[in-house]
């Protein structure tokens, strides 16, 4: 029988593997590269430095949260897309779960950050690919890794979150954690749980607003 944990007493999830569990230990080594293999020089392209943005003063936490939730979204279509399981119907799925993308404003924000996660993210599932796929097979005990409850997807990676940023966070790291996600989303759909891909999205949400957006804030936004 496999182990499962609770949280706040309510729905039972499957336990995660242990803290620093190896796609930790990998992730974090692998999102160290961003700042010294050839892919950080892309971090330059649209301002992703130490340097204030010059739209710093407008951002707020509510901002980050919004325009991250429209980055994953963005995200895991490319990763799908280039996994070759991207089809109309999920398709229409992440579009509906990213109709608040519009009204939120920030369009310009998405659109200019989007084409570099997308590569950067690319890139470290080129150097490191037994990382980024069969992610759930790497942090649940579940056999196979099964994907057995909606919100477990938003709750495992929420687990490898705290983990990954609690010895500092990283543009290397952030990017790191949306490949993690988009690996997430190729297990969701190879697993027939399509429909869990909402959950994904919040789930990264979450994530950013627990984790990153103070950080976040403080550079700038996602241009900082």
């Amino acid at each position: 029988m496999s182990s499962t944990s609770s949280v706040g007493g309510g729905l039972q999830h499957p336990s995660p593997r242990s803290p620093r569990s190896p796609i930790v230990a990998a992730a974090v080594a692998a999102a160290s590269a961003i700042g010294s293999a050839s892919v950080g020089s892309n971090a330059n392209v649209v301002g992703w430095t130490n340097k204030r943005s010059p739209i710093h003063h407008l951002t707020t936490s509510q901002d980050v949260i919004n325009q991250g939730k429209c980055l994953c979204g963005e995200y895991i279509r490319a990763r799908l897309k280039r996994s070759g399981l991207l089809n109309r119907k999920i398709l229409q799925r992440l579009r509906n779960s990213m109709e608040h993308c519009a009204a939120v404003g920030g369009g310009v924000v998405v659109r200019e950050a989007l084409p570099i996660l997308n590569g950067m993210g690319e890139e470290l599932e080129r150097m490191h690919p037994r990382l980024y796929t069969n992610v759930s097979r790497q942090i649940s005990n579940e056999p196979w890794g099964e994907l057995t409850e909606p919100d477990t997807v938003g709750y495992l990676l929420h687990v490898v979150a705290k983990d990954l940023f609690k010895s500092g966070i990283t543009w290397g790291k952030v990017i790191s954690l949306f490949a993690i996600a988009g690996g997430l989303a190729v297990d969701c759909v190879r697993q027939d749980h399509a429909d869990y891909l909402q959950q994904l999205i919040e789930g990264t949400a979450d994530v950013i607003e627990e984790d990153l957006s103070g950080w976040l804030v403080e550079r700038g936004g996602w241009l900082g």
